[in-house]
């Protein structure tokens, strides 16, 4: 489905709303025209066409990988074959996985920067480590300096991606949470990083935002990012364990973005105003225990506060792990 930019917000919000977003794919955007893969022929409420599309796996973009492929070639041969086919691109920086036994990283790294313009490439060399959610990568290519700013939904994200983790797979449900709250709603970010969810829900649904963080990295860069979209007046970061810092009976929104947390929703419980208001809970598990496995962890931990609960929302962010996904439920506390 194509739609000009300035309905693009709206029409995602219409068909994240209606469950029609394919979230296999990935939204492209282009001059002042914004693509967004559909499930299937469904009526908008303004302008837009319909456009087949393949499926490919770089955000639509078949054309950069074609060209890294045929330059990559000259190097390596019949080995292109086995160049990455997926990356992912913040700003000007690009974290690339490469498989086992792979030579000539440099010279291909090089290719990948120049084909999409980038001035730092970085290996993944091993996912995501710990409760401060520290990537695992090394320097491979270019500028040794991989602080950039990465643009998305008009949201302006500062960070060091050599020591931050940002998923580009996540897009979808950060412009969800955009338009999650109403105004003047008090929200509490347990798990806020460098403001994934506070500053959009902030800008766009022009709530208070108390957003905590552990990593002191990452809360350097929240205040930085604060200031970088404008949001002083509506977010306060808290720096250290949420657990201890976030505001007690003050929250009529409670974001917990980290897959762990778990253990964490009996302070969740603590934090809503009166024990009550929506709690937006993510979590890892079996696709064929989603939604009921965490609906039933936030419901034990509401039953422990004497309250009652009711599912309002459950999405499939994105596939975590052979038959595991990582998903969000919102639950409403009363």
């Amino acid at each position: 489905m194509v739609v000009e930019k300035r309905y693009a917000e709206d029409a995602i919000k219409f068909l994240l709303e209606n469950e029609m977003l394919d979230d296999e794919r990935r939204i492209s955007r282009e001059d002042k025209k914004v693509e967004i893969p559909v499930k299937g022929n469904i009526a908008l409420p303004f302008p837009h066409s319909l456009k087949e599309q393949e499926y490919i796996l770089y955000r639509g973009q078949d054309v950069p990988f074609k060209e890294i492929k045929k330059k990559a070639e000259r190097i390596i041969g019949g080995k292109a074959e086995l160049l990455p086919k997926k990356w992912e691109k913040f700003g000007d920086v690009l974290v690339i996985k490469f498989p086992g036994g792979f030579e000539r990283k440099e010279e291909v790294a090089k290719i990948y920067a120049d084909v999409l313009k980038c001035r730092t490439v970085l290996e993944d060399v091993g996912g995501i480590m710990g409760v401060k959610r520290k990537p695992l990568v090394k320097h491979i290519y270019g500028d040794k300096n991989a602080e950039t700013i990465h643009v998305e939904n008009k949201i302006k994200f500062m960070f060091d991606a050599s020591k931050i983790m940002f998923s580009s797979g996540n897009v979808d449900e950060r412009i969800r949470m955009a338009h999650a709250g109403n105004e003047g709603e008090v929200v509490v970010d347990m798990f806020a990083g460098i403001g994934y969810f506070s500053i959009p829900i902030a800008v766009y649904s022009k709530t208070e935002v108390y957003a905590c963080e552990i990593n002191d990295v990452a809360y350097n860069y929240l205040k930085k990012n604060i200031k970088l979209n404008n949001v002083e007046k509506n977010v306060t970061a808290l720096y250290g364990d949420c657990r201890d810092v976030a505001p007690r009976n003050a929250a009529d929104r409670v974001i917990m973005g980290y897959f762990k947390s778990k253990n964490f929703l009996p302070y969740a419980m603590e934090v809503l105003r009166g024990g009550k208001g929506i709690i937006h809970y993510h979590t890892t598990c079996p696709k064929s225990s989603f939604p009921e496995e965490p609906f039933s962890d936030v419901k034990k931990a509401a039953l422990d506060y004497g309250k009652s609960v009711e599912m309002v929302f459950h999405k499939k962010v994105k596939s975590y792990a052979p038959g595991i996904i990582h998903g969000v439920i919102d639950v409403k506390v009363f």
